[in-house]
């Protein structure tokens, strides 16, 4: 028995530390992009850093550069932002007619709605070898619901050029990190190709292959080119005896598992009701409120109902339920690929609400204590920045 509560708790341990440990940046030398790390991009005679970077240096490198948009910077801002507002004239050539008047062809309302988020960089240059600028982001972009899944945009238009670079990305809001987590650029691009695919002022929608790796990206860049020529008109701005088999199970050992369950769960489905009942509020004042129910409310089932049950059972049945709910609410906001450091954390806050039940379940205030020990550890980790 001690053997395996060492055991235990040198897996909550682990899980812990390996969680820090797995960095999901790769930082690079230097400060600027070397030549040979930049790509030219067709048609435009520019050449670009397919990374963006939290600061203006290579060694910040975050996520990768995934679509560009072969289009004046302002037609691009009102295509996604104000796309059913402005009078978009007959696009030369298009079979589809016109759009605006009597004979307009539809276009659709913008999925698209303003969005704020920490700052990130890209490098553009006029040539290989000519000396480039840091561009920030001239705007962001979301759709989806803040704390649910959504898809997240920065867009960055190229200095003196009609080109645009775009990081899209999608992510979901993270309950133990208090904020969101990217769970892949390709399912950003590929919304954005859908979305603008159909529009009569898009003329090409196509892949191309500059081949850098890294930041979330296969080697494959979108490109959208809007049709030419393109006029707005008026555009808007904007153990060896297994108790946890063996004896009667009661209903406590099963409302534990779903009651925890039912936590994350209830918690996203309340997050999502009360955002879409106060649309004009910050979401963030809603996830605040609700973030105590997430911390707390796990460990204070574990109280009401682990006491002097089977203790390995109790233990199994908690990180357990703790884990169904987790995978159950990252499937319910479309969530299917997660990172390895935040696997690795969710299992290490199964792991110690498992210790934690081991302990409740034993009357054994020394194990409980370890359990609560790394349960805060657990929460505290994310919410520092440290996974």
């Amino acid at each position: 028995m001690r053997i395996r509560l060492i055991a235990f708790v040198a897996i909550v341990v682990f899980a812990l530390l390996a969680s820090v440990a797995v960095d999901p940046s790769t930082p690079g030398t230097g400060e600027n992009p070397a030549p040979e790390r930049l790509y030219s991009l067709e048609e435009t005679g520019s050449h670009l850093w397919p990374y963006t970077s939290r600061t203006r240096s290579i060694e910040g490198r975050t996520l990768a550069i995934n679509v560009v948009v072969r289009a004046d910077p302002e037609e691009l801002r009102t295509a996604l932002v104000d796309r059913s507002d402005g009078n978009w004239t007959e696009v030369e050539g298009d079979d589809a007619g016109a759009v605006g008047g009597d004979d307009a062809v539809g276009v659709d309302t913008s999925p698209w709605r303003p969005a704020r988020g920490a700052a990130r960089y890209t490098y553009v240059a006029p040539g290989r070898e000519a000396a480039g600028t840091w561009v920030d982001a001239d705007y962001q972009l979301s759709t989806g619901a803040y704390l649910g899944r959504r898809i997240h945009i920065r867009v960055y238009p190229a200095p003196g050029s009609d080109w645009n670079a775009i990081q899209a990305h999608a992510e979901y809001w993270d309950w133990f990190r208090l904020r969101h987590t990217v769970t892949g650029i390709r399912p950003g691009a590929q919304f954005i190709e859908r979305d603008l695919r159909d529009e009569p002022f898009v003329e090409r929608v196509a892949r191309e292959y500059h081949g850098y790796h890294g930041g979330g990206s296969d080697g494959w860049t979108t490109t959208i080119e809007f049709a030419a020529p393109l006029a707005l008109v008026g555009a808007v701005a904007a153990g060896h005896r297994r108790d946890w088999l063996d004896g009667r199970w009661s209903p406590a050992d099963v409302a534990l598992p779903v009651a925890l369950a039912g936590v994350l769960l209830g918690v996203r489905s309340l997050g999502l009701a009360v955002e879409s009942a106060v649309p004009a509020a910050d979401p963030r004042i809603f996830a605040a409120g609700l973030y105590p129910v997430i911390a707390f409310g796990p460990p204070a089932l574990v109280v009401w109902l682990a006491s002097d049950r089977p203790p390995e059972r109790t233990a199994v049945v908690a990180g357990g339920g703790l884990g169904t709910g987790v995978v159950l609410d990252l499937l319910g906001v479309g969530v299917r690929e997660v990172p390895i450091r935040l696997a690795l954390h969710r299992f290490a806050l199964c792991c110690a609400l498992g210790l934690f039940a081991l302990g409740i379940a034993r009357g054994d205030r020394r194990i409980a204590a370890a359990g609560a020990i790394a349960w805060l550890l657990a929460l505290a980790g994310p919410l520092g920045g440290y996974v």
